[in-house]
């Protein structure tokens, strides 16, 4: 059996659910902005028949979707449709907004099918064109609930879109009571420690609002609406069963107020960490350390918010850190020896962030990164984190990965699910320990705006997004990790350079909204590298396919998700783009890198680690029916690696694929593919130069020919001379998992201003929003690995620790907290 979540008390629900309904009436028209699934607004409605116009809304994935129909009341016909869903993701949501709109308008019907791949929203639309169309038919009001008591179950898919996620409510006749979900990660698909805090947060939130249009728990989107939409369906068989039309699932899709909505209240605390994934923590813990030390070992005022709904951040979900030659840890696990040659190892990093001759890093700092942060694995081995054997079996070689030498995901037996556990164990660890001494956390809390007296930072505005509660936090120093900008549309094209703007699909939990850049910057922050290519180091079709069943291999487990691992021909567009024998080519039409090395490290300074990046925010990979011959005879056998985040699994090698054909035509249907008789015929499609596109081609093929690929190294196995149509064009998206330049910081990791010299005291910077600093923005990322967790870390570290004798400092000590012993789990929990 599952975890359970149960209601406080029997709820008597049908005279309050008459009464809510009938007060809502009238509102949420479209483009109001006002929440209610109930809610419609009509004109023009007579009794003997006529045109209507009504609207209605429902929550979708990431807002609500409003639905205008205009309505003959006579035959019951839908003469108009109009959808509008904001904040829907614009290539599945946007898809299914403009599908479901057409066919409406071509059907005179609201009876279609929902869009696969994008299931909520199209749910959001079912329920909204119901209810704008009974209000137009003079149907609507308030519906009654009674539902036959009992357990029921429903699926739907989440995060990686390949298991369901079953979850069983128990319902008395008017109420639900309980949700249940498995324990047991084979019997659903989603990150256990994504899913346990929606078990946390989400559950008791339905069940005491009897509502599903209740908040999402941010950073676990997609396991939320999975269950939202789950329990929407075990809420229609539910009422079916008692004799209750399905429709009436609408009563509890009531979106509920929030209930400190118009509330303020203000906290003093001495240190405030905003943003807390790994690093955060670790700022939270060394401060807790560094104050205690300062203050004769009394108790301390520290707090950390998120935005999410969790602990971690993105950051707990990746696997490997560079540091470098821990000196305690080399004693436990190399005899004392290091692990590289750390002055070789500098050497080379400076050559990397060093372009015609300028160096575009900070020296200082990447000093200070290679004096430190072996310090920091040494200070985190302390506490009990467990690493692999750094380096031991790869010395010091011309690969830039044999400089990776905290790799965490060869500690531990099992999957990088199992290791993500591991993780949260440290982290409860952690803030335990920081709890027990004083600190707290608020969960589902942004900050947004700094406040400052004179050059100060004395503090954070912030808000709870599920209670609607505002909060002026009153610090003497304050310690930033809010993963940077990459979910910010507006600030990725208004801050990155040019070439490097558009929208890119983004792997982890899109928290990195930008609010606190752009409240720094708002200070006068300086920035360093900003402008720079966000981190790539996977790509992604616009969506997947959803034609094909997913199957599994019996025997195999995959690293990343920790369940069976999976194959499916819905990967074919993926496959095909994936593919070494394609052309990829950049925005302009030109072949740009080696296509069997898309997607990884390089092997020295001089090249590019995923080369695919160049080309921005997406390329093309093109194929001509000579590719496509092979691999319907043959497989796909010519993937040199396969996408491991961004594909429903893979397709065996050694397996003719005939489908490929169907496939491509399904993805060309859905505008993630083009297919053209001719080159210039597809590039007149994709929106380039038809003479480009034939040139590149034409040089390849000379290449190809030549048996020697002398621009870009490919090797010869994977030289197809493209000699026949049909051509096809298939948008790879280069994904991201964080933007990497940010705000300038100095060897204290205090934030300055935009002179590049005065520190903003008060202000620290760690993580992303200050990586900048080690990088070249000429180039992606860096080609060592590991850089972005190394750098959490260990400015993570430093940032507590300098915080809080910058407190002592300026201040003069430390704000006194009453030693007497206080509910460990009360301080510590989301408040």
């Amino acid at each position: 059996m599952g975890e359970v979540y149960e209601a406080r008390t029997g709820v008597s629900r049908r005279g309050f659910l008459k009464g809510a309904a009938a007060g809502l009436i009238g509102a949420g028209a479209l483009g109001t902005g006002i929440v209610s699934l109930t809610g419609c607004s009509t004109q023009g409605a007579t009794a003997s028949g006529g045109t209507v116009t009504a609207s209605a809304t429902a929550p979708g994935y990431g807002g609500d979707v409003a639905v205008e129909l205009t309505v003959d009341t006579g035959s019951g016909a839908v003469k108009g449709a109009a959808i509008e869903g904001k904040f829907e993701t614009p290539n599945r949501g946007g898809r299914a907004i403009t599908t479901m709109q057409q066919t409406m308008i071509d059907t005179e019907s609201i009876q279609v099918d929902t869009v696969a791949g994008a299931t909520f929203t199209s749910s959001a639309i079912q329920d909204a064109s119901t209810l704008a169309y009974n209000e137009a038919m003079g149907s609507s009001g308030s519906m009654e609930v009674i539902m036959a008591p009992g357990e029921y179950t429903g699926k739907a898919k989440g995060y990686w879109q390949i298991w369901d996620l079953p979850v069983t409510i128990t319902v008395n006749e008017t109420s639900i009571l309980k949700i249940d979900v498995p324990t047991d990660r084979f019997e659903h698909g989603e990150t256990e420690v994504i899913l346990q805090s929606v078990k946390d947060l989400l559950f008791p939130r339905i069940i005491e609002n009897q509502s599903i249009a209740v908040d999402a728990v941010s950073g676990a989107t997609a396991s939320s609406n999975a269950v939202k939409s789950a329990i929407k369906q075990a809420l229609q068989e539910a009422l079916v069963a008692g004799g209750s039309n399905a429709a009436a699932v609408s009563m509890f899709q009531i979106a509920p107020e929030k209930k400190e909505a118009g509330e303020t209240e203000e906290l003093d605390v001495d240190v405030l960490v905003v943003g807390m994934g790994t690093g955060g923590i670790a700022a939270m813990k060394s401060a807790c350390e560094t104050i205690q030390e300062l203050n004769g070992g009394g108790r301390v005022s520290l707090l950390g918010i998120d935005r999410a709904g969790k602990y971690g951040g993105k950051s707990a979900l990746t696997h490997e850190g560079c540091a470098i030659n821990p000196p305690e840890y080399q004693v436990a696990k190399n005899s004392g020896e290091p692990f590289v040659d750390a002055e070789a190892f500098k050497a080379t990093w400076k050559q990397f962030t060093t372009t015609d001759g300028k160096q575009t890093a900070k020296e200082d700092l990447i000093d200070m990164y290679f004096e430190e942060s072996g310090r920091t694995v040494d200070w985190l081995f302390d506490m009990g984190w467990i690493f692999g054997d750094m380096g031991k079996k790869n010395p010091f070689t011309g690969g830039l990965t044999s400089y990776n030498v905290a790799l965490t995901s060869n500690a531990d037996v099992g999957t990088y699910e199992d290791r993500r556990a591991v993780l949260d164990t440290y982290y409860k660890q952690m803030l335990a320990e920081v709890a027990a001494q004083g600190g707290a956390y608020l969960l589902e809390t942004e900050g947004y705006e700094f406040l400052t007296e004179g050059d100060k930072v004395v503090g954070v505005k912030a808000r709870n997004h599920a209670t609607g509660k505002e909060y002026t936090i009153h610090a003497k120093a304050v310690v930033m990790n809010t993963g940077g900008f990459s979910a910010n549309a507006d600030m990725v094209d208004a801050l990155l350079d040019e070439r490097w703007r558009g929208e890119r699909k983004r792997i982890g939990t899109d928290q990195d909204t930008g609010l606190m850049i752009q409240a720094a910057l708002d200070i006068g922050a300086g920035t360093y590298n900003i402008g720079m290519s966000p981190n790539i180091m996977h790509v992604s079709i616009d969506h997947w396919l959803h034609q094909y069943p997913i199957n599994f291999y019996d025997d195999v487990l995959d690293g990343r998700t920790g369940r069976y691992k999976s194959w499916t021909l819905n990967n074919i567009p993926i496959a095909c783009g994936i593919s070494a024998n394609v052309v990829a080519i950049d925005k302009e039409g030109r072949r740009y890198m080696n296509e069997a090395k898309y997607e990884s490290f390089a092997d020295d300074q001089d090249h590019e680690s995923w080369p695919c990046f160049a080309s921005g925010n997406y390329y093309y990979a093109i194929l001509s029916d000579d590719v496509l011959k092979e691999i319907a005879s043959e497989g796909f056998n010519k993937i040199y690696k396969w996408e491991g985040y961004c594909a429903q699994g893979d397709i065996p090698a050694d397996m003719p694929v005939p489908e490929v054909y169907e496939g491509l035509g399904y993805a060309v249907g859905e505008g993630i593919a083009w297919k053209g008789e001719t080159l210039a015929d597809l590039a007149s499609q994709i929106g380039i130069d038809g003479g480009v596109l034939e040139s590149t081609v034409e040089e390849y093929n000379i290449l190809c020919e030549g048996g020697s690929d002398t621009v870009y190294g490919k090797d010869p196995q994977y030289l197809t001379k493209f000699t026949s149509g049909p051509y096809y064009a298939i948008q790879i998206f280069n994904t991201s998992f964080s933007t990497c330049g940010g705000l300038d910081v100095d060897t204290d990791i205090r934030v300055l201003k935009d002179d590049h010299a005065t520190p903003i005291s008060g202000l620290y910077a760690i993580g992303v929003d200050s990586m900048g600093v080690l990088l070249n923005p000429n180039r992606n990322y860096v080609g060592f690995g590991g850089v972005a967790q190394g750098w959490l870390w260990t400015s993570g570290r430093l940032a507590g620790k300098n915080a809080a004798q910058y407190i002592n400092d300026e201040y003069g000590g430390f704000t006194y907290v009453s030693p007497a012993l206080v509910d460990v789990e009360a301080q510590s929990s989301a408040r």
